[in-house]
């Protein structure tokens, strides 16, 4: 990967030619910083200003793409006119009632077996569940990774997404980021340039799927398909500030 700044007159030429832009952003540790808590994750006022002002742009459709329950996700967003999906891009779907049926019995299951495991916690996103470990030591990740695999073993149909520090548990029919984002870029009437940022695993089949386009992974440590990194959300802001006044 490259630094995305550093390579500014490349990307920025690739911004301007480009006509359109379809801007793909992540929410958590992509346009606001992680917190151990997931639900004291805030978007900062210079965050939502850049939004405010992209979204009226011309020549940008914005599109905020996370694993976040779709309520929670525009909630925390607040911004009007923003396109929010969430659920990896199922939010706008409903699960088949036997799935769901199969996805309580497996939450059901793992949430008795890791109880007493210190610094596991499992949130309900109704179509999704997630196991966190941001608090966990490293023998409780490992023990809680067994106990989840151990339970999935039971559910062919239930797969596993790693995420920063959780591990999201999804039904097949979930299609990911990366059948998402392509999606909602080939839907666009027009030729258009496709901008994804994003900063964990989830965002890979994503960077992959958009590989045409301006790919980018948040945290320049980790090894990723996108083409460019920015080291943090500041850096995102960044970008987001030069590109409006890059493209006209």
């Amino acid at each position: 990967m490259r630094d995305l700044l550093n390579d500014w007159t490349n990307v920025a030429l690739r911004l301007r030619t480009a006509g359109s832009i379809a801007l793909f952003l992540d929410f958590d540790g992509t346009l606001t910083r992680h917190r151990d808590d997931p639900e004291k994750v805030t978007l900062s006022h210079a965050a939502r200003r850049a939004l405010q002002r992209l979204v009226y742009h011309p020549a940008i459709r914005l599109i905020i793409l996370s694993g976040r329950r779709q309520d929670d996700l525009v909630r925390r967003i607040d911004v009007s006119r923003v396109r929010c999906v969430g659920l990896h891009g199922f939010a706008d779907a409903a699960l088949p009632a036997n799935v769901r049926a199969r996805l309580e019995r497996a939450k059901r299951k793992l949430s008795r077996r890791i109880a007493g495991i210190p610094g596991l916690w499992l949130e309900d996103k109704c179509e999704t569940f997630a196991l966190h470990y941001r608090c966990a030591d490293p023998a409780s990740v490992q023990e809680g990774l067994a106990r989840l695999r151990r339970v999935l073993a039971q559910f062919g149909d239930l797969r596993i997404l790693n995420g920063y520090r959780v591990w999201e548990v999804v039904p097949l029919e979930i299609p990911g980021k990366g059948a998402t984002a392509r999606r909602l870029w080939r839907s666009q009437r027009r030729p258009v340039l496709p901008v994804y940022i994003g900063n964990d695993e989830t965002d890979e089949p994503a960077f992959l799927a958009l590989r045409e386009g301006i790919t980018v992974r948040v945290g320049s440590t980790c090894r990723s398909s996108a083409h460019y990194y920015l080291r943090n959300p500041d850096e995102v802001r960044r970008f987001l500030t030069k590109l409006e006044t890059e493209v006209r």
